[in-house]
């Protein structure tokens, strides 16, 4: 059998073997510590980064205001000639004015675009602002304020929803109100008679003012694709109410919609033009335009029914 000897290390050999226990000791501790203030310095760094997402989060602009961003274009491509502030009351709006081309002058035409719309509205208004004063008339168009926040009501019962939205409305059309006052005014500075083409909501709108205020009437009205919006379970009755409106005034209204319009539309021009006949209203006239693109009016079209009707009527 092979004897087994004592293996004889050199002293510093075994002082690295005794030393290995120590050796690991001071490793585990320096990880220990390494580990705990790698964890204390992770608040400090999760507030540096909420600072700096705070500090990226104030540079971030709000969008603008969809009134405010019109204004801004028109100020910024048509010329400064043509747009002309008006002030009614604590608010300011923009008025775009060309005054007539032709030889005599027949009056003012007021246009009025819908809200969310510009004055430079492609689906009608702007045509007719330029177009109009080659043949006779000076136009003002009317950039208008923005639809009313939370309208219409987002109240649970109908009642609710019907009382926040005249609230809402009542503000609304004060500052409309005004507004009509204060061009009205600019208007009788021309000589002739004063027109007011209006759309949408805003037409109806206008109906309602001049219902209960003729010192604010204009000679006649032009309605393009008129109607009232408000909650499904209100729609009915308010565009009745729209519809009566019409039937009751003297005021002169042509009453235009288009073939391819906003469905409220069509489902409520009968309506109007049925009450206008019971109450036999003389200066009322209501058309249909065949149109290509959902929502735009044939030039041309409007253009020749506008004529033909102030020509009905004496103008």
């Amino acid at each position: 059998m092979t004897s087994l000897h004592k293996v004889n290390l050199p002293k510093r050999s075994r002082n690295i073997i005794n030393s290995k226990p120590l050796i690991l000791f001071i490793c585990m501790l320096t990880f220990i510590c390494s580990t705990t203030f790698a964890e204390e310095q992770k608040p400090d760094a999760t507030v540096e980064n909420t600072q700096k997402n705070a500090n990226k989060a104030t540079l971030i602009k709000k969008p603008i205001e969809l009134t405010k961003q019109h204004k801004e274009d028109l100020k910024h491509y048509l010329a400064g000639e043509q747009v002309k502030p008006l002030l009614a009351g604590p608010d300011d709006y923009l008025t775009l004015v060309k005054k007539h081309t032709s030889a005599n002058s027949k009056g003012v035409v007021i246009l009025l675009p819908e809200w969310q719309q510009g004055a430079t509205n492609p689906k009608a208004i702007n045509y007719l602002r330029n177009a109009l004063p080659a043949k006779g008339w000076s136009t003002i168009a009317i950039q208008p304020s923005n639809k009313p926040e939370n309208y219409p009501s987002t109240a649970i019962t109908v009642a609710e929803q019907k009382k926040e939205n005249q609230l809402i409305l009542k503000e609304y059309k004060s500052k409309l109100n005004s507004m009509l006052n204060a061009v009205m005014n600019t208007a009788r500075e021309y000589p002739g008679i004063v027109l007011v083409i209006a759309q949408g909501n805003n037409a109806a709108l206008l109906v309602d003012i001049y219902s209960q205020d003729d010192s604010l009437q204009p000679n006649a009205l032009i309605m393009l694709s008129s109607y009232r919006q408000s909650n499904h379970a209100l729609i009915n009755s308010v565009n009745e109410n729209f519809a009566h409106q019409v039937a009751s005034t003297e005021l002169p209204v042509l009453d235009l919609y288009l073939k391819h319009d906003n469905q409220l539309v069509l489902n409520k021009a009968a309506q109007r033009k049925a009450f206008s006949k019971q109450e036999m209203k003389v200066y009322y006239r209501q058309r249909q335009l065949n149109n290509t693109v959902t929502g735009y009016y044939p030039e041309e079209e409007l253009l020749s029914q506008i004529n033909s009707w102030l020509k009905a009527i004496g103008w």
